[in-house]
């Protein structure tokens, strides 16, 4: 479907590619921001805009795809230029040609890759700089002579929990955390952070590339963790990613489903509904 790009926009994107816009096509582009395939006299771009974004919504999005392009591993669309001006919000990035057909090798190529990103190890948890997940600010200053657990705990579960029902609220504060997961070995890894299938693109020549991340430093298993949720990605990823970090230690099904809570705390604050009894659920096999 043909669109046209608010005048801003317009501007800014003929800015960063130094040639007029032609023409802009719909493309799914997930539930917060329009999307587009933008063709220009310098080829296609892919653009993503937003009326009244939450504050510094493409500054978080370019630093975060900026910070997984320079530790290497995985594969991320090239950012071009951004802004989060009043009538100009937009992130401009190269365009990527989507796999027609089946996304298995794209998918091995992505775990592999996210593989090789986990196995930099030695960061403590957190970020110099705040970012989002989807429109939620996402805190990620360290917390002070903590590690990995209480950061999990104090920057990703508290600021969700008032959301909750107060039996479901009072369950998450009784998990006993450090009874059932582990501090990273070796230390915190760069994460993705926000790494559902919606994330994930086959490209025609059979890579894979993550796209919209919320990063920070912390336990690879919360990536991995992810993965399973809204969809999955399913053997071709996971067992690829296995012949670079090898087995995955025991017991992983239940961590994962105690990490999961952190995405599902943020549906909880953005939908509501069903997800506060998944959350309620998972907390019930462990407290």
């Amino acid at each position: 479907m043909a669109l046209s790009l608010p005048r801003g926009v317009r501007e800014r994107v003929e800015a960063v590619a130094g040639a007029r816009v032609g023409r802009v096509t719909a493309v799914g582009g997930g539930c917060i921001s329009q999307a587009a395939r933008v063709s220009t006299g310098a080829g296609d771009l892919f653009v993503k805009w937003h009326d009244a974004p939450p504050p510094g919504l493409f500054r978080a999005e370019a630093t975060g795809l900026s910070r997984l392009a320079d530790a290497g591993g995985v594969r991320v669309p090239g950012v071009l230029g951004f802004s989060d001006s009043p009538g100009a919000a937009c992130i401009v990035m190269e365009w990527i040609d989507h796999a027609p057909g089946p996304r298995d090798a794209a998918l091995a190529d992505a775990g592999r890759g996210l593989a090789s990103l986990h196995a930099a190890r030695g960061r403590p948890p957190g970020l110099d700089v705040d970012t989002l997940i989807g429109t939620l600010p996402q805190a990620n200053s360290p917390v002070a002579g903590a590690g990995w657990l209480d950061f999990f705990r104090q920057r990703r579960l508290a600021p969700l929990a008032d959301s909750l029902p107060s039996a479901t609220r009072r369950r998450l504060d009784a998990l006993p955390l450090e009874a059932l997961l582990d501090e990273p070995d070796g230390g915190c890894a760069l994460l993705h952070g926000d790494l559902w299938s919606g994330n994930f693109i086959a490209s025609s020549g059979g890579r894979g590339y993550l796209v919209d991340p919320a990063v920070y430093a912390g336990h690879p298993e919360v990536d991995l963790a992810m993965t399973r949720l809204f969809g999955g990605f399913g053997e071709p990823f996971e067992a690829a990613y296995r012949e670079v970090s090898g087995p995955w230690p025991p017991g992983f099904d239940d961590r994962a489903a105690l990490l999961n809570l952190y995405p599902l705390l943020v549906h909880v604050r953005l939908f509501g509904g069903a997800y506060v009894a998944q959350v309620d659920s998972t907390l019930r096999r462990f407290t």
